[in-house]
């Protein structure tokens, strides 16, 4: 059991049943949000990113999309409440000062903002995973995933059917620069570790909920999709929609 860092609520209406992959519109402006965890989970994110070799994966043969992805997020920052962005380092709403290291440029992303993020660049017609900073996987290693095909990634996820597949490629085909589009998914947990590689003991009892919002943006220079990963964990609510 690890640390135990928990969000007061979650803010959107995740007992809302939305058939998969319940992808909608997004507001470029709520791309990335911020909540009362952050302190908490950024210190989780600056010990797994300093002591963890599984949380980051590049393609060292096509690291332009994690060097356009923290250009994004520099971007963004820049206009958000809270942070004080310059050439050379951000100051963050918890008034840590991170360098900005453009050698390692997803270290730097997972310094800053809650998400995680994977970056899939569509390779002989399939969108692969060529890079990510997964500090807080839902029951899965990053390594195990990493330069796979978004089928091959979903392989063991029982709900991940051939059809759904198809819906997901067409919607990662679909989207479109400044119009980024997102869900979330629900799932229990008895551990409320945000660090969860592997699946958990099926009789454990549930005492969390645990939520990912999900964003898909369009990196305009290289075409990659930044898959963002917001991570919610609350005490256990009822259950009763799911």
């Amino acid at each position: 059991m690890g640390q135990v860092i928990l969000q007061n609520s979650i803010p959107y209406d995740w007992q809302k049943v939305t058939k998969l992959p319940g992808v909608m519109p997004l507001n470029p402006q709520d791309w990335i949000i911020f909540d009362d965890a952050y302190k908490d989970q950024m210190a989780e994110r600056e010990f797994l990113l300093k002591n963890n070799s599984d949380v980051i994966a590049i393609d060292e043969n096509n690291e332009a999309p994690a060097f356009e992805l923290l250009d994004a997020i520099l971007q963004f920052l820049s206009k958000a409440d809270g942070f004080e962005v310059s050439q050379k380092q951000v100051v963050t709403r918890d008034d840590r000062i991170v360098k900005i290291d453009y050698n390692q440029p997803l270290l730097t992303c997972g310094m800053l903002v809650q998400n995680d993020f994977c970056l899939l660049q569509k390779i002989s017609g399939q969108h692969v995973l060529i890079a990510a900073v997964l500090c807080f996987p839902a029951n899965w290693r990053l390594h195990e995933k990493f330069m796979r095909p978004l089928f091959s990634i979903h392989r063991n996820v029982p709900e991940y059917s051939l059809e759904i597949a198809k819906r997901v490629d067409r919607i990662f085909d679909g989207i479109r620069v400044g119009r980024p589009m997102w869900r979330f998914n629900v799932l229990e947990y008895s551990d409320a570790t945000l660090y969860q590689p592997y699946r958990l003991r099926p009789e454990c009892k549930p005492y969390y909920t645990r939520s990912e919002r999900q964003t898909f943006v369009k990196l305009p220079e290289t075409g990659a999709v930044a898959f963002g990963i917001h991570t919610f964990v609350v005490k256990k609510v009822p259950f009763d929609t799911f």
